[in-house]
């Protein structure tokens, strides 16, 4: 008969045990269905010449068509600033070079700065970006 009580003894025991094992089992969350998430947006993709025009802030002063109507142009009072659409108001002149070199170096005496920090090819797209702006030729 002890032989008995102390099968029960541990049946009590451990079937509480295995119980709350069997539980934690089909509760984990392998067994849950997982949430969809959303996927991400798509990426938005801009043209190297734009991209350096905008991350560059040509686009504060010259204004996003380069009309020489930027975010910042009333804080530079008195400035002449290019309208890239008039090949007129170019200092240095409107050919690919001429835009380039006023990129690279700046123009002295005015509120455009060099980009010297800017690689050949950037500056290059970039002029290529503004000349296309032009809407009168020379």
């Amino acid at each position: 008969m002890k032989k008995i009580d102390y099968k029960r003894r541990f049946l009590f025991r451990i079937y509480p045990f295995l119980v709350f094992c069997l539980f934690c089992i089909h509760c984990s969350t392998e067994n849950q269905p997982t949430k969809k998430e959303p996927p991400p947006p798509q990426a938005v993709t801009v043209p190297l010449p734009e991209a350096m025009y905008i991350q560059n802030g040509c686009i504060s002063c010259h204004g996003p068509e380069g009309n020489g109507r930027g975010t910042r142009t009333h804080l530079l009072k008195g400035a002449q600033i290019p309208n890239f659409q008039d090949v007129s108001t170019y200092v240095n002149g409107s050919s690919i070079e001429a835009i380039s070199k006023s990129i690279q170096n700046g123009i002295p005496g005015t509120y455009m700065k060099a980009y010297s920090h800017m690689r050949k090819y950037e500056i290059e797209a970039l002029a290529g970006y503004i000349q296309k702006m032009q809407k009168n030729q020379r």
